[in-house]
């Protein structure tokens, strides 16, 4: 079972007080009760900002795969057509097209 970004956030943070000899503050964090550590926030930041890439390469990596996009339509393929504007949008942060996918 995967566990939430939250979830995976006290983990992360509750080993890093622990080895910083903090060991209260990491019992607190690995109950629930530390979501407001900055510790726990900044984690949480990070894995938020990986998921939302990570979706955004998965949503384009579909497209990509998908053999429709590459195939050849009256007007030429929707590849031809998209020259890798939409690795483009992903790598720079932006959702690939939603109309083309």
């Amino acid at each position: 079972m995967q566990q939430s970004i939250i979830e995976e956030s006290r983990k992360i943070a509750s080993r890093f007080l622990e080895a910083n000899g903090q060991a209260h503050n990491a019992a607190i964090v690995s109950e629930g009760r530390g979501d407001d550590f900055s510790e726990v926030q900044a984690i949480l930041f990070v894995l938020r900002e990986q998921s939302d890439r990570m979706t955004r390469y998965e949503q384009a990596l579909a497209c990509y795969s998908d053999e429709g996009f590459w195939e050849d339509a009256s007007a030429g393929s929707l590849a031809e057509h998209d020259q890798g504007d939409m690795a483009r949008n992903v790598l720079s942060g932006r959702t690939p097209f939603r109309d083309v996918c």
